[in-house]
């Protein structure tokens, strides 16, 4: 099978889909092989996620990786987020074949974004990745 039950379950009933209304913070990540785009909207509570809302367009892995990511965020601090890895989001989804590894690229990248964009909008700042990210204005932030 292409597909694991586990991706395919998240394609066809996809958690947390939508928009969300004054998020604490947003971000989104694109394939610039296909176009597919995953943005993400967090809600923060004492630097945790308390609810994590998506908009994917594209392949149906992308909106899987997009709905297993808010699914793997919950309740974690929002510096972890920051260092979400794409692996994490694929052993989540059972796996993805190769030519489909970027659905989890973008989800990662677009949570990563969203979180850091969180964390500048209530001024903490954060080391990512080795490179300090200070305080910024609230804006959408893609890394």
């Amino acid at each position: 099978m292409r597909y694991s039950p586990t991706l395919v379950d998240h394609f066809l009933n996809p958690r947390n889909a939508g928009l969300m209304r004054d998020a604490d913070g947003c971000g989104s990540d694109e394939y610039d092989g296909c176009g597919d785009l995953t943005r993400f909207y967090l809600r923060a509570h004492a630097g945790r996620l308390a609810e994590a809302r998506f908009q994917a367009y594209g392949c149906g892995p992308t909106i899987a990786a997009a709905s297993v990511a808010t699914e793997l965020a919950a309740g974690r601090p929002l510096e972890d987020l920051t260092l979400l890895k794409a692996q994490e989001i694929e052993d989540a989804l059972d796996g993805l074949p190769e030519d489909r590894k970027h659905a989890a690229e973008v989800a990662a990248g677009a949570m990563r974004a969203a979180a850091l964009d969180a964390l500048r909008r209530t001024n903490v700042a954060v080391r990512v990745a080795g490179r300090s990210a200070g305080p910024a204005g609230p804006s959408e932030t893609s890394l």
